[in-house]
């Protein structure tokens, strides 16, 4: 039997067992037997991750606030009610689901850089979203019963989001890149990041690099040694960076 035979094996029985969706690429089964000069995990969170959870639930919150103010009896402050706490529901669930900080383990070899990449949400979460995912379908359309054409915006809004919640598993990926004899080194060292890229550009040789605090160096060191004809590039927004 093969060595990528068996991963795939391997990765196909973990999926059945673990309940996750498990996603391995070609480069990271050709790179898994490779010796690893260089391993570090990171805990990495989104760029400007409560700005969008903030819009996310603002608009909802809005809602609430419209019937606060501009209704006039008990159904529009149940209504009020309602609204306010799916804001609430969607901010963290959009935060601690959909946003959530990025755990990744690389593997540094001669040949390239391969590693995983999940989110940071623990199993119990997921079975509570999933809970909370059926209360809010009841929820948006009791209110659409309710009240009618107005709440259907924040009660399709809601049930779009209860239906991706209750269908929702962890995905692991297991992802990798192989260094090429030309291309870009660009760092970003505001974030401790740098990001590998062949010339001419092919998105199988490209990879996005996190380091942890005071380790930036010593692993761009490393890379840099395989990578003697690659451009160097540092830029200072986080837009150069990703662009």
């Amino acid at each position: 039997m093969s060595d990528t035979t068996e991963y795939k094996q391997n990765a196909e029985s973990a999926e059945a067992d673990g309940g996750a969706n498990h996603d391995y690429s070609e480069q990271y089964l050709e790179l898994q037997r490779e010796p690893i000069l260089y391993e570090w995990q990171i805990d990495h969170q989104q760029y400007r991750v409560w700005l969008a959870i903030a819009v996310v639930g603002g608009g909802l919150w809005a809602i609430s606030l419209g019937f606060l103010i501009f209704g006039n009896d008990h159904i529009d402050r149940q209504l009020s009610l309602f609204f306010f706490v799916l804001g609430v529901l969607a901010a963290l669930q959009g935060r601690y689901l959909f946003a959530s900080n990025q755990l990744y383990h690389y593997r540094m070899t001669a040949k390239g850089i391969y590693y995983t990449q999940q989110d940071k949400i623990p199993e119990v979460a997921y079975t509570i979203a999933r809970g909370i995912g059926g209360l809010l379908i009841l929820g948006s359309i009791i209110a659409v019963g309710l009240v009618g054409p107005l709440a259907l915006a924040g009660a399709g809004a809601g049930a779009f989001l209860a239906f991706k919640i209750t269908n929702m598993k962890p995905e692991i990926k297991y992802l990798g890149a192989f260094y090429t004899a030309e291309g870009t080194l660009k760092s970003y060292r505001k974030d401790n990041a740098f990001i590998i890229e062949s010339s001419p550009f092919k998105l199988i040789n490209h990879i996005a690099i996190n380091c942890n605090d005071g380790d930036f160096d010593n692993i761009y060191k490393i890379a840099r040694q395989f990578t003697p004809n690659h451009n160097e590039r540092e830029v200072f927004t986080y837009r150069e960076f990703r662009g």
